[in-house]
């Protein structure tokens, strides 16, 4: 039995160096990481085509740098001149202020329902504007027909059929016209 336990004492004794030494690569990988900076430059050639890139702008290209700060100070606007102005500041700045999660919710449930509304209008005037084109449509085959002349025939209200006189035509052509002069803007 001491021979067994010395040998398990032996592995217990590698398994840990070779522990310590991947925790200390991981961290070593780590720190190595945290200091790799990457740069992308922005170049604008003379006919104004926008390129990025890693490495440095040509010289026929105008530079620009793109980076990203963290530490950057937040935009303030000019102080206003007026009180109708402190007014507008002071809902500005409380707009810009954190939003508690609530507030945030509240005001995602109002741009959705903002959303809904503007759609639902969108449609409602595409739905009208489809509705006039076929009125104005209809107008203009009624024209149409009673300019290419010839004899009309109707139904009248107990089912039998008779041709319209000129008279006659030529009063449905002046609805015809009246109809696409409102409706076919």
């Amino acid at each position: 039995m001491t021979g067994e336990s010395n040998l398990f004492k032996v592995r217990l004794k590698t398994q840990g160096k070779a522990a310590m030494l991947r925790i200390a690569s991981f961290a070593l990988s780590f720190l190595c990481a945290a200091g790799v900076h990457a740069q992308v430059y922005k170049c604008v050639d003379s006919e104004g085509k926008i390129t990025y890139s890693q490495n440095p702008c040509p010289a026929n290209t105008r530079a620009g740098s793109i980076s990203r700060r963290l530490d950057a100070p937040a935009y303030s606007p000019p102080a206003p001149a007026s009180a109708e102005k402190d007014a507008d500041a002071k809902t500005a700045a409380k707009d810009a202020a954190p939003k508690t999660p609530a507030e945030q919710e509240q005001a995602f449930r109002k741009r959705l329902q903002d959303q809904a509304k503007a759609q639902k209008e969108a449609e409602q005037k595409a739905a009208q504007d489809k509705i006039a084109e076929a009125n104005c449509r209809n107008a203009r085959e009624r024209l149409a027909q009673y300019e290419i002349g010839g004899r009309i025939s109707r139904v009248n209200a107990q089912g039998e059929r008779y041709y319209m006189d000129d008279a006659q035509i030529e009063q449905q052509k002046a609805s015809a016209r009246a109809d696409i002069a409102q409706t076919c803007k």
